[in-house]
């Protein structure tokens, strides 16, 4: 068969070993694919707090409402899935999961999540540049079909990092920073300023050093806190504010000496995760950060 009418006989072929290994990873938790398929969909959209009817959740799932049907009786029958009366509309039952079905789609989604890694391993991994590309063609090929969406895979796919695990690692790298200093007795904070004087400055005066820290939040400064935070590294002589504010030769062998441990430290932290997964996390955290504070703001 020529290479130029194989597409949709290797499409095909994917397909069925796709489903197959899903079938065979999910079984264990009672699931079949098309099972998971849906219920991942429902697990999407209740985390944005809605309750969808099964006509809705069909759509999102781009799979046919009679076949949804008999999947929502199968799920609700093992305990994942209720169904109950939608006060907007008598006619229409609202989808949720139950607490067992939280669990269960957990960890299907860690296991489905798992077997992707190994499907697309041979192509650079779920995050590599030839898997990106690959999902583009299949989007493009898919064109309008219902379930194709960016908005569909993003919310059938696992919502790996919650609040819990940011301020969980906040908290943890923190308490390992603090450690990290500690020989030097020097805290984060003081260890923060050091870095916003030399890669920030210069700095007119202490003031203006002061009010710029006020307005970082991981600091947890007022304005009082941020001004006696420069006050101290001043007293131990790290600081210079006599004119615009720079480290004393003092303070900027401290500095240095820090920026050494805490750079090996990184670098024992950061080994072996794979440079695209850390670019993705970037630009994930500095859209959750971005949009934080714009919440405040408004």
């Amino acid at each position: 068969m020529d290479d130029d009418t194989a597409t949709g006989r290797l499409l095909w072929q994917v397909t069925l070993r796709w489903r197959a290994a899903v079938d065979r990873a999910v079984a264990p938790l009672g699931l079949t694919h098309a099972q998971y398929s849906l219920i991942g969909s429902l697990y999407g959209l209740t985390r944005q707090g809605r309750s969808p009817s099964q006509r809705e959740l069909a759509d999102f799932a781009g799979l046919e409402q009679i076949y949804v049907s008999k999947l929502i009786r199968g799920l609700v029958d093992a305990g994942l899935v209720t169904r109950v009366p939608d006060p907007a509309d008598s006619r229409a039952r609202q989808l949720s999961l139950t607490p067992k079905g939280v669990e269960v789609t957990e960890a299907a989604v860690g296991v489905v999540h798992a077997l992707q890694r190994e499907l697309t391993a041979p192509i650079g991994g779920p995050s590599g540049p030839r898997n990106r590309a690959l999902i583009s063609s299949l989007r493009a090929l898919l064109g309008g079909v219902p379930g194709a969406s960016e908005g569909s895979t993003a919310m059938t796919a696992t919502p790996t990092l919650t609040g819990q695990d940011i301020g969980e690692a906040q908290g943890a790298l923190s308490a390992l920073l603090s450690n990290v200093l500690a020989a030097s007795d020097v805290s984060g904070n003081e260890y923060v300023t050091f870095r916003v004087i030399t890669v920030r400055g210069p700095w007119a005066s202490l003031d203006d050093l002061a009010a710029y820290l006020a307005t970082q939040p991981q600091l947890g400064l007022d304005g009082a806190g941020a001004a006696q935070l420069c006050a101290g590294v001043v007293q131990k002589g790290l600081v210079a504010a006599d004119g615009p504010v720079a480290l004393t030769p003092q303070g900027l062998r401290l500095f240095e000496s820090l920026n050494d441990t805490v750079r090996q430290t990184t670098q024992t932290l950061y080994a072996g995760l794979d440079a695209d997964d850390l670019a993705t996390a970037h630009r994930v955290l500095a859209t959750l950060t971005d949009r934080a504070h714009r919440a405040v703001a408004g």
